[in-house]
C-alpha cells in the first residue's frame, strides 16, 4: 500500500510542481505592476541626494507609515506631481526598509509610485536622521527646502501649497 501511495505521489509531482511555478509567477506578476522605486537610506544617502540635485532647488520630505498628517502632505506632493512632472521632490520614508511593501502602497496611492525614494534601512535611526540634520530630533511630518547651494530652510508639520509657493512660485495656488 505504501508503494502505491509512493507511486501516485511520484505522478502528480510533476504537475504539482507546474502548478506550483504558474502560482509563483502569477504573484510577481501581479506585484510587478506596482513601481517600487524605493533605495535603502543610509548615512552616506543624503549626500548621494544633494550629489543627484546640484545646482538644483528641491524639496525633501519626511513621512512615516504611521503619521496621519503625513498622508496629508503625500497627497499635496501627489497632486503637484501629477501637475508637473519635474516637480524636484525627494521623499524618504522614516520607517524600517522592512515595511518597503506597505509604503509602496501608500505612495501609489497618492501618485508618488514613479519617483525615487528613500527609506531608513539602518535600526539607529538616530544617525540617519542626524546625516540628514543635526537639529532634527525626529517630528513628522518634516520638510526641507534646498536652494540650488544646498543652503536650506527647515520645515515641521504638514506642508501647504502657499508654503511650497513661496519657495516654488512656479506652483500655482
Amino acid at each position: 500500500m505504501a508503494i502505491n501511495y509512493v507511486a501516485r505521489l511520484r505522478a502528480r509531482l510533476p504537475r504539482m510542481i507546474a502548478m506550483s511555478v504558474a502560482i509563483l509567477s502569477l504573484a510577481t506578476v501581479s506585484g510587478a505592476s506596482q513601481a517600487d522605486n524605493i533605495e535603502n537610506f543610509g548615512t552616506q544617502s543624503f549626500a548621494q541626494i544633494k550629489s543627484d540635485y546640484e545646482g538644483k532647488p528641491f524639496v525633501l520630505s519626511l513621512w512615516s507609515i504611521d503619521c496621519a498628517p503625513c498622508r496629508v502632505e503625500l497627497k499635496m506632493l501627489g497632486e503637484l506631481k501629477s501637475e508637473d512632472a519635474d516637480f524636484p521632490l525627494v521623499v524618504i520614508s522614516t520607517d524600517s526598509i522592512e515595511n518597503r511593501e506597505e509604503a509602496a502602497d501608500i505612495l501609489d496611492s497618492y501618485g508618488l509610485q514613479d519617483i525615487k525614494t528613500w527609506m531608513f534601512a539602518d535600526s539607529f535611526v538616530e544617525r540617519l536622521r542626524y546625516s540628514v540634520d543635526p537639529l532634527w530630533h525626529g517630528e513628522l511630518p518634516r520638510s526641507y527646502f534646498f536652494k540650488a547651494d544646498h543652503s536650506f530652510q527647515a520645515h515641521s508639520g504638514v506642508l501647504t501649497r502657499d508654503q511650497l509657493s513661496k519657495f516654488f512660485p512656479s506652483i500655482g495656488q
